[in-house]
């Protein structure tokens, strides 16, 4: 007979419009979110309170989980001697490393985001087909409830292992071989506009032509640029704090949110950025803000751009909480944040969720402790 569990919370974010309901009990029966009632509906022995909150999983659109081989590594360097294929550093070292011990760091790397409370990672892995296996390997040993999305790049045995396509630039390939890789491998992912050299030798416009799903970074891209991308339904994931990290300047969060209809986060490479969807979503929100205050709508879209486009961008079904779906989401103790004080409750989720205070995922019906 199949478990059933009841959980007791003050908040929860609802469904794919992420509206938020106070005081309810989550009933789930097995792997799958039976009801959703008010909290005189939960029995004596429920797990949770009045001060917990539920979350949906977010995910993290663009990582680099082979970088977690060599953290803080060039710090006083640029980026193109970091990471330029073929002979940037994070190259010559993964190029050398044992691939035992890169499945250990990527496992290592696949469990940090899981008790960061990610539900979904797109990992872009170098190596051709080889770098694919490798992580698939470590994927198998992580915790029951990340899935993560491996994207490879051509190189030995690619694509066997691979899960789609992530490039490090449209500029790399010639345009017959790039139709070719895109239409043969989806999802198909690659940077651009990263950097403002990039952009003016037209990377935005081989990558709008040959039609890839979401494009990475985007960093320098204009209104005009943005509003393409929208009329080609074509994603984009920034990765605000990569950008300033690198020093290649502030990505148009602001614009993005208002006119590209998917926005997702991504933390990058992992030599750099640990994956942490919430110090991602808190920076995209503060460097939105630099124009001046604006209405909730910002928030809002910084939410979706967490919870719900990560998943639509590789055609998966959102961890949202909701009756009839799968059991997975979090469980976050508001207690000392404010949160159920804060005036502005999307703003508050975005500003007041810190990891210290995530308290337990449940992934298909299961209750795990953080």
């Amino acid at each position: 007979m199949a478990k059933t569990r009841h959980i007791r919370t003050g908040l929860l974010l609802r469904g794919q419009g992420l509206a938020i309901e106070e005081g309810k009990c989550i009933h789930i029966q097995g792997e799958t979110i039976e009801s959703i009632e008010t909290t005189a509906s939960c029995p004596l022995d429920a797990a949770g309170s009045g001060e917990i909150v539920a979350l949906p999983q977010p995910g993290l659109a663009h990582v680099h989980s082979g970088d977690h081989l060599f953290p803080e590594y060039g710090v006083d360097e640029e980026l193109a001697k970091l990471v330029a294929p073929p002979n940037g550093l994070k190259h010559k070292l993964l190029a050398r490393a044992d691939h035992s011990q890169l499945e250990e760091v990527i496992l290592e790397y696949y469990r940090m985001a899981w008790r960061l409370g990610n539900g979904l990672l797109i990992d872009f892995r170098e190596g051709g087909g080889r770098g694919c296996l490798i992580a698939k390997r470590a994927l198998e040993k992580a915790p029951h409830g990340i899935r993560v999305i491996v994207l490879g790049r051509p190189g030995p045995g690619f694509p066997h292992g691979c899960d789609g396509l992530g490039l490090s630039s449209p500029l790399d390939h010639a345009k017959d071989e790039l139709l070719h890789l895109v239409e043969s491998y989806r999802p198909a992912f690659t940077h651009v506009a990263e950097t403002r050299e990039a952009r003016e030798k037209g990377d935005l416009e081989l990558a709008l032509e040959v039609g890839f799903d979401a494009i990475v970074h985007g960093t320098h891209l204009s209104r005009s640029d943005l509003e393409r991308l929208r009329g080609k339904g074509i994603g984009l994931v920034l990765c605000p704090r990569s950008n300033m990290w690198h020093g290649l300047g502030i990505p148009p969060v602001r614009e993005a949110l208002e006119i590209v209809g998917d926005v997702a986060f991504g933390s990058d490479n992992a030599a750099w950025m640990p994956p942490n969807p919430w110090r991602e979503a808190e920076t995209a929100l503060l460097l939105a803000r630099l124009g001046g205050p604006t209405g909730e709508w910002l928030a809002r879209r910084v939410l979706e751009a967490l919870f719900i486009s990560p998943y639509k961008l590789v055609g998966l079904r959102p961890r949202i909480i909701e009756e009839g779906w799968p059991a997975r989401f979090l469980l976050y103790m508001a207690s000392e944040t404010g949160l159920s004080r804060s005036r502005s409750f999307v703003y508050g989720l975005v500003k007041r969720v810190f990891t210290g205070y995530l308290v337990g995922r449940v992934d298909d019906g299961e209750l795990s402790l953080l």
